[in-house]
Formats: C-alpha cells, structure tokens, sequence
C-alpha cells in the first residue's frame, strides 16, 4: 500500500503530473515530505513524464529517490514551480514562499527530454526550476540533463543553497540563472558539461521587475559565494551583467576549474602516445571551447549603462581555465580581486580589461602552463579607463610579448615578475598606460 505522500497513490490520475501534484497538496496540509520513486504505477515505466509543472508551497519537501522526471515533448513547461508565481499575491510580501526543499536520493534526473521550443511568454517559463518570491530554498544531490533554457531560475529569491549538482547533454543552455532581486546564495559543488554559461547574474530591466515593483524589495543582487566548479562549459564559469542603476555586489568565487581529461598540449610520452592517439573517455567534452572563464559586465541592450560602483566587491580565487581569457571586466567594476589564477593549453590573457570605467583592481598570483595560443599580453586593457590597479606575483609564458599591453588609460603598479625570457617588455600599451614596476 503506497502512502498518500507517494504519486503511486493516485494512480488512478489520468497524467504523471497529475499524481506528483496530487501527494505535493497532501503533503501540505500535514507537512509530511514527498517521495517520488522510480517505479510509475500508472504506466508501469521508470520515468515521469511531466506535461504540467509541478506546483510547490511553503515548507514542500521533495526526495527525489532514483526517479527520472522528463519534460514532456511538445510541451512548454517547467518541472517545478512555486505556488502563487503568476498571481497578483506572488508580486507582493504577501505571497512570499519559503522554506522549499528538491533533496535526490542516488541517482535522480531532471531531463528536458527533447523539446527546443522556446516559451511564448518568457524563455524561463519553459526551465527545469522557476522560483520567483521566494526564500529558504534547499536544491541538493541532482543529475539534470539536457535543459531547455537556464535550468535553474530565480527572480526576488533569497537564502538559497543549490548543492551537488551535475549537468550533462549539450544543448547550449546555461545552468543556473540568478535574476533581479536575489542575495544569499550559495552555490557549491558544480560539475558536468553545460553548452553555455555555468552561473549567470543578471540584473537587467524584464517584464519581471515590472511586476514585483508593488513589493518594493531590494532590486540589487548580492551576497553571491560560487565555489567549487568542476565543469566543462561551453562559455561562461560565472557571468554577470546589469544596467539602469541595478547593482551586483559582494559576489564571492572560488574553485573554479575547467574539465578536462588530458591537457591537449600534452603529447602524453610517459604514456608512449601522441595527443592523436590519446583516446579520451568523454570525447564530448572537447566538443566545447572555452572563451572567458569569468566575465564581469556586459552590453547594456536598450537601458543605461551601468556606472562605476553599481558593480563592485567582486572576489575570484583559484581559477583553473584553458580558455583564451581568464577574467575579463567590461563596462565597469570596482573592488575586484583576481586572485591564483592558472591559464593552461593555450590561455594568453589572465585579465582582460574591455571599454569601461574600473577601480581598484588587484590581481595576483598568476601562472602559464606551457606556449599560448598566440603572441599577446598577460593582462590586457581594450580602451579601458583604469585608476590604481595592482597586479603581483604574475608568472610569464615565453611566448608573451608584454606583460602589460593594449589602450586606453590605466595606472599600474606592478611587483613580483617573473619573465622566462628578457624579450617580454612589462609595458607595451599605447595611449595613456602607465605601468610603475617596484
């Protein structure tokens, strides 16, 4: 006999759908959790087939035990969403949730299935985990694979954990998308293949903001920590972008490192082979090639730019990355630590500073493994508008030309260099880079 708690008590339901949101709302008039299992009574397979999202209310607690929910083809909808999302009471205090748990056991999945179809109203309709209005989240020990869109979203959130989470198929979507109105995250133990961007902050102007205006909360995003990134990503490990006076803010990042199974510069002669001859495990992960591991500021679309201190206290630690670029900072930033940063198979530039007013910017302990890909720069300025930045401890690959280079307009103090040959200048740039070596 099948608890009330259990969606194979309802089997008698006409949909999956149907028989999960069945044990949710039983669930929540006693506070009991719910246990998804894999076995479906109703169709006698090993998979949920969600046509309808699956709707879910203050102190829901979801065990995802070994089960496999897959987003029906032809369909556009989210697996999971919280109650009261699209009313007039989830735009205001009122309607705030809080205290949602998504908790696998063993070897769950969340799939997209096959679907490529955008959703007629906002392409985040259409995700694996759609939050609005709500805090005390708790999303642990997920497989997610394929993802339509962002797989996890989130608008006007707050005290969010998303742990020990792997991603797999490469559909070119991001991971995980923190919009509008969201502070104290924590975001840990990350792996997998992800086509685009792994965490993305984005506070931008949306049909969202517009609707939560009536809750007069705090639109900035902040006190963000991302640690522990283990993940072959087709573009970005963190993103970030805002505009219109919206703030980003006291983002920590740490731990970030790209996945590979060999480094393809490696011809791996203690092994006896070539790199030809290598013959990787996952091959699909060197189907993806790696930009900017981190990107702060962007493009700003139709709304004003951001100005200098909309986006500040931005520390990343331990990178690990083979693409071209590290760090890059665009538009503007202030109080960025780049800190241990190790560029190999390839990498050329540790920062890359693009058009856009910066202060204070440190960067220190950076190290190139072997050639790069081409002649270049270990940071360089694109006609950036740089005062006091500080860059320490910076280990040369041989086939830099510069240490410094590009335009624009920065002061530089640089200490600690290390140049494998004499032929690397410490400034190459143009314009109005000066560069004071100590």
């Amino acid at each position: 006999m099948y608890s009330p708690f259990n969606p194979n008590y309802y089997a008698n339901l006409d949909s999956d759908s149907a028989m999960i949101q069945a044990a949710v709302d039983a669930a929540a008039k006693t506070g009991d959790a719910v246990t998804i299992p894999r076995y479906n009574e109703r169709t006698g397979q090993r998979v949920w087939n969600i046509t309808k999202e699956i709707v879910l209310y203050s102190g829901s607690v979801l065990y995802l035990d070994n089960c496999h929910l897959r987003q029906a083809d032809g369909v556009n909808t989210c697996i999971f969403r919280n109650a009261h999302s699209e009313t007039l009471k989830g735009r205001c205090r009122a309607g705030r949730l809080h205290h949602i748990s998504i908790i696998g056991k063993g070897n769950c999945l969340l799939d997209g299935g096959n679907n490529t179809e955008q959703a007629p109203n906002a392409p985040w309709d259409n995700s694996i985990i759609n939050f609005i209005n709500v805090e005390k989240v708790n999303i642990l020990n997920l497989n997610i694979a394929n993802p339509r869109y962002g797989a996890m979203v989130f608008h006007y959130c707050a005290d969010v954990q998303i742990r020990q989470i792997d991603f797999s198929g490469n559909s070119g979507q991001d991971a995980i998308h923190i919009h509008t109105g969201c502070f104290h995250f924590m975001i840990d133990n990350i792996s997998g293949v992800i086509g685009g961007d792994v965490v993305v902050l984005e506070n931008l102007k949306s049909y969202r903001v517009d609707l939560m205006r009536d809750g007069r909360y705090d639109d900035s995003i902040h006190n963000i920590v991302i640690r522990n990134i283990r993940c072959t990503a087709g573009k970005c490990f963190v993103r970030t972008v805002n505009h219109g006076g919206r703030k980003i803010y006291n983002v920590a990042m740490q731990n970030l490192m790209y996945d590979c199974e060999s480094d393809p510069t490696d011809s791996r002669p203690a092994m006896g082979m070539t790199a030809a001859e290598y013959n990787p495990i996952h091959p699909e992960i060197y189907a993806l090639e790696q930009e900017c591991a981190v990107c702060i500021g962007g493009d700003n679309g139709d709304e004003a730019m951001a100005q200098l201190g909309d986006t500040h206290g931005i520390t990343i630690q331990n990178l690990t990355c083979k693409g071209a670029v590290g760090v890059r900072l665009a538009c503007t930033a202030r109080e960025v630590l780049v800190e241990n940063v190790r560029m190999f198979a390839g990498g050329a530039t540790a920062v890359y500073v693009a058009e856009g007013v910066m202060k204070n910017i440190q960067i220190r302990d950076v190290y190139f493994a072997g050639p790069i890909s081409e002649s270049a720069c270990a940071v360089y300025f694109d006609n950036a508008d740089a005062e006091n930045v500080l860059v320490h401890n910076l280990h040369a690959s041989k086939d830099h030309t510069a240490i410094i280079g590009g335009c624009g307009k920065a002061n530089v103090k640089v200490t600690g260099l290390h140049k494998p040959v004499d032929t690397i200048v410490t400034n190459a740039g143009t314009g109005n880079i000066q560069v004071m070596e100590g």
